[in-house]
């Protein structure tokens, strides 16, 4: 396997490097941050021996980060799997966000990743066992004051994925989407959450137990389906005076 990993440096990326780096994968990492991705390259080549490149680039200059990241590629060799643990949010994200944030959120969640799948995309179906998998949010089961633009984005990438499964759907590709729940990151560190959290490490090893699965849109943890369910049929004069 020879995968590139989008936002590999922390959380759900760092664990799903180690678990791909102890499965031998051969990996090119993307991320914005220098110190932290060297960091992590050194660490899988001394612990599981294989090949590591890195790409430093800001998810939110799309053009830029497509085309570094194709440049590495094209000296990486030939990629068979696709992942991208990659998303930002932010505090004030209630509606009122100027436009330089709120296309800084869109671009790191949604357009980013459709750039580099467009990119790799015609190379992907040449070949017989390939794999794309994205991840998404609880956040955007149904919109609400708080995400505003981050859910949105999340929405726009599950259609983004769904798509791309149908376009897909008589080749060697699997097209895989987590609906991800509470996880224990940085982001998550001392909020007050209605329900559990999964570690990184757990949602990596699901993945990769599920690589050939030809499985669509999965809920990680799979409680989230009934809660989901539940939170989209609320009736209107109900939802709208919750708050969360």
């Amino acid at each position: 396997m020879r995968a590139l990993v989008v936002g590999a440096s922390a959380g759900v990326g760092r664990a799903l490097c180690e678990a791909l780096g102890a499965r031998g994968a051969a990996l090119l990492l993307v991320a914005s941050d220098v110190r932290d991705l060297d960091a992590l390259a050194a660490h899988l080549r001394l612990v599981y021996r294989v090949e590591v490149q890195t790409v430093v680039a800001d998810a939110r200059c799309v053009g830029e980060c497509v085309e570094q990241v194709g440049k590495a590629a094209a000296v990486f060799g030939v990629i068979d799997s696709l992942y991208f643990p990659i998303g930002a949010s932010h505090a004030e994200d209630r509606g009122l966000l100027g436009i330089e944030r709120a296309s800084a959120i869109l671009n790191t969640n949604l357009t980013v990743v459709i750039g580099l799948v467009t990119h790799f995309l015609p190379h992907l179906l040449t070949q017989q066992r390939t794999r794309i998998v994205g991840f998404g949010s609880i956040a955007a089961i149904r919109g609400r004051k708080t995400n505003v633009v981050y859910s949105a984005a999340k929405r726009g990438l599950e259609s983004y994925f769904e798509s791309l499964r149908h376009l897909t759907a008589n080749t060697g590709m699997r097209v895989q989407f987590y609906r991800l729940g509470y996880v224990a990151t940085q982001q998550s560190f001392g909020q007050r959450l209605l329900f559990p959290t999964v570690t990184p490490q757990q949602v990596a090893k699901k993945v990769l137990c599920n690589i050939d699965k030809d499985m669509g849109k999965i809920f990680f943890p799979r409680y989230w389906a009934l809660i989901a369910l539940a939170v989209s049929w609320v009736p209107w004069p109900i939802y709208k005076k919750l708050d969360f």
